[in-house]
């Protein structure tokens, strides 16, 4: 059973909540309320979680030469001149959806078509730098 702690109580005894799920790897619940519960879990363990969300674009090689990455489970696609530019602007695009997905959670995570993203999003927001991103998407 994973640990359940009111926020007061959370608050109270935070240094020891936090040994207990960085330390000893046991996710926590902090509730407020009835209705509003959080899960503590270590960032590495979260992003172990998410690893079978995996996002590999598809390469496409058009006939003028340039090259499309298509990235269907979050409907981005981009087009240049190389496979390095391609990259380059689908790690962009992707940091940027990301940015904008958080910053309207709200509506994303209601839209039918937008809430299935979110564990890849949380996986980008995870990524430390751009390298990480690439090396998330496989490129």
């Amino acid at each position: 059973m994973v640990t359940e702690l009111s926020i007061t109580d959370a608050r109270k005894g935070f240094s020891s909540l936090y040994d207990d799920v960085f330390n000893l790897f046991k996710p926590a619940i902090v509730k407020r309320k009835e209705s509003e519960s959080v899960l503590l879990v270590r960032l590495d363990l979260q992003k172990k979680l998410l690893t079978h969300f995996s996002l590999k674009p598809e390469i496409i090689e058009e006939e003028d030469g340039s090259v499309t990455l298509a990235l269907d489970e979050l409907e981005i696609y981009v087009n240049d001149e190389t496979l390095e530019k391609a990259a380059n602007e689908l790690i962009d695009e992707i940091k940027e959806y990301a940015k904008e997905y958080i910053e309207r959670s709200q509506l994303f995570l209601n839209a039918p078509n937008r809430q299935h993203h979110f564990p890849y999003i949380l996986r980008i927001l995870l990524c430390d730098n751009d390298e990480e991103i690439r090396e998330y998407l496989e490129i």
